[in-house]
C-alpha cells in the first residue's frame, strides 16, 4: 500500500495492514475490557480503497492535464505575442518602405530625373497658377520655350550617353542663370519651358539671352570639346486675357521664328501676336 499510495500520511498508513487474498488494506483495532479482562480485535477491510485509488489517479491526471494545458496556453500566448510583434514590425517596415516609394514616385513625377527640371505636367500646372497670380496682382509674366540646336546630331555622332549629359548640362546652366522664383520644365525631348514671374518682355529677353550666351561660353568637362552647344529660344509676355494654351502657342511661334532664322538666337513675341517677333541675333 505504501508503494501504491505514497501520498497517504505516515500516521494513517501505520494503522493499516495488508491481508492475504484481499486487494485492499484493512484497519486493525483492539479494544480491551475494563472489568472482564477480555479484549476485542477487529479487522475492518477498507472497501472504499479501490475507489479512492481510482479517484486519486483521476485527480492526478486532471492536475497533470491542467498544468499541461496551462503550459500549452502560456506557450501559445507567447508564440502569438512574438508573431504579433514580428508582424507589427513587418507592417511598420512595409509602411515606411511604401511611404518612401510614394515619396520617390512623387518626386519623380514632379521632376525630370535626368535634368532635374519640372515634368511637363507640373510645369503646366505651375503655369496656370502663375497666370492666375499675375492677373490677380496685375504683374507681368514671361514664358519662354528653349530648344537645343542639332541635338539629334549630337546623339548620332557621340551617342545617347553624351546626349543625356548635354541635357544635364543645359539644366544646370538654367538653374545657375535663373532666379529661385523662376521655373524650368522639360516639355519633351530637348525642349524646355522657362517661366519668369514678375518679369516684362524686355527683362525676360535679357535673361534668356544671357542664358543662351552662357551655354555657349561655359563648356561642360563631361562633353567632347567638338560638341558645340547652342540653343534657340522663343519668349513672350502674358497679356490681359491670356490662357495657358495661348501664351504657350505664342512662345512656340517665337521659337519657330528663332529656328527658321538660323538657330542660336532669341526671338521675342509681344502679347499682341500680330506683331513681328523681336529678334536677337547671335553675336559672332
Amino acid at each position: 500500500m505504501r508503494d501504491e499510495a505514497p501520498w497517504v500520511p505516515a500516521t494513517v498508513a501505520g494503522q493499516l495492514f495488508g491481508m492475504n487474498a484481499q486487494p485492499m488494506p484493512a484497519l486493525y483495532q483492539a479494544h480491551s475490557g475494563l472489568n472482564s479482562g477480555l479484549s476485542a480485535h477487529l479487522i475492518d477491510p477498507l472497501a472504499a480503497w479501490l475507489e479512492l485509488m481510482r479517484n486519486h489517479k483521476r485527480d492526478y491526471l486532471l492536475v497533470f492535464l491542467t498544468l499541461a494545458g496551462t503550459v500549452a496556453l502560456a506557450w501559445v500566448i507567447t508564440v502569438s505575442y512574438v508573431r504579433e510583434q514580428r508582424h507589427h514590425r513587418a507592417t511598420r517596415d512595409l509602411a515606411e518602405q511604401l511611404q518612401s516609394a510614394n515619396t520617390l514616385l512623387s518626386a519623380e513625377a514632379r521632376h525630370d530625373v535626368l535634368t532635374g527640371a519640372l515634368s511637363r505636367r507640373y510645369f503646366l500646372d505651375l503655369l496656370r497658377r502663375e497666370i492666375d497670380r499675375a492677373h490677380a496682382a496685375n504683374e507681368p509674366l514671361c514664358m519662354a520655350i528653349a530648344d537645343l540646336d542639332h541635338f539629334k546630331q549630337i546623339n548620332d555622332r557621340f551617342g545617347h550617353a553624351t546626349g543625356d549629359r548635354t541635357l544635364e548640362h543645359f539644366g544646370r546652366t538654367c538653374r545657375a542663370e535663373l532666379r529661385n522664383s523662376d521655373a524650368i520644365g522639360r516639355l519633351g525631348g530637348e525642349e524646355f519651358g522657362l517661366l519668369l514671374p514678375a518679369t516684362n518682355l524686355a527683362g525676360g529677353r535679357e535673361v534668356v539671352e544671357r542664358l543662351r550666351m552662357r551655354l555657349k561660353a561655359m563648356l561642360s568637362p563631361k562633353l567632347p570639346a567638338s560638341a558645340a552647344l547652342s540653343v534657340s529660344i522663343g519668349i513672350t509676355e502674358l497679356s490681359a486675357n491670356d490662357l495657358p494654351e495661348r501664351i504657350m502657342s505664342r512662345a512656340d511661334t517665337a521659337l519657330y521664328a528663332a529656328k527658321t532664322g538660323g538657330r542660336d538666337r532669341t526671338e521675342a513675341l509681344p502679347p499682341d501676336d500680330t506683331a513681328p517677333p523681336v529678334r536677337t541675333v547671335a553675336t559672332t
